[in-house]
């Protein structure tokens, strides 16, 4: 199913979109940092916080709507009649397009953490330091997107709107940091936010509050694709 996803989609949005995205982020915070860089001391440290900021706040929950949108929009051209000819179940387009999706999603991360070091390394002029802890966001903020993939999937089966669902991803966003703020763990990107940016690893308890909720939303978003697309099959 990868390879015939991979035969469908057109690659020039999803890659100006992931290229472009990460790249503005690490701009946006490397130029913050640059003009603060007086009270801004603990470089690496110092970094992140802008870089994460502007990241995980604004940007990431949009590109991950924009990826699996995207993923969709090729269906909707053909009116889904790909998916009603196809043998294969509704359930194994749903889940191809996810994997795809986190796919994409795994090497933006790579590529913002690449553009994070380079940033520090040949601009601010960085020492070498430990990378363990920016692994460890990138890792957590990889698998916390899947739910994310989950409910804009469902989201792009239903509305084919590109620009609806640009500002759903926005409005999302904004509630995701609402919750986040009341130490709510509903939206696990949100919450991860905040604390990327704090520079504070989350306690075992939370992470395991965080595995369950989004491991409910996964479920249930997989639930409402299956159930969305056999509408759309009518």
């Amino acid at each position: 199913m990868l390879k015939l996803e991979l035969k469908k989609i057109k690659f020039t949005n999803i890659l100006l979109v992931s290229l472009i995205i990460p790249l503005l982020a690490n701009a946006f915070g490397l130029i913050n940092f640059m003009g603060n860089r007086e009270t801004l001391t603990q470089e690496w440290q110092s970094l992140w916080t802008q870089v994460s900021l502007f990241y995980f706040s604004f940007f990431y929950i949009p590109l991950i709507a924009i990826i699996i949108a995207s993923l969709w929009a090729t269906e909707h051209k053909a009116g889904l009649k790909f998916i009603r000819l196809s043998p294969k179940k509704n359930m194994d387009f749903v889940g191809a397009k996810l994997a795809l999706a986190f796919i994409i999603i795994c090497l933006c991360q790579i590529y913002f953490l690449g553009l994070f070091y380079l940033g520090g390394k040949y601009i601010g002029g960085f020492s070498t330091t430990d990378f363990s802890i920016y692994f460890y966001y990138i890792g957590l903020s990889i698998l916390l997107a899947l739910p994310i993939i989950g409910i804009f999937g469902a989201l792009a089966i239903r509305i084919r709107s590109f620009g609806i669902i640009v500002l759903l991803s926005t409005i999302f966003t904004i509630f995701g940091f609402a919750t986040a703020y009341r130490a709510l763990k509903i939206i696990g990107l949100s919450y991860l936010a905040i604390e990327a940016n704090n520079f504070r690893f989350i306690s075992p308890h939370d992470l395991i509050l965080l595995a369950i909720f989004a491991l409910a939303e996964l479920i249930i978003s997989l639930y409402l694709s299956n159930k969305f697309l056999k509408y759309e099959n009518k």
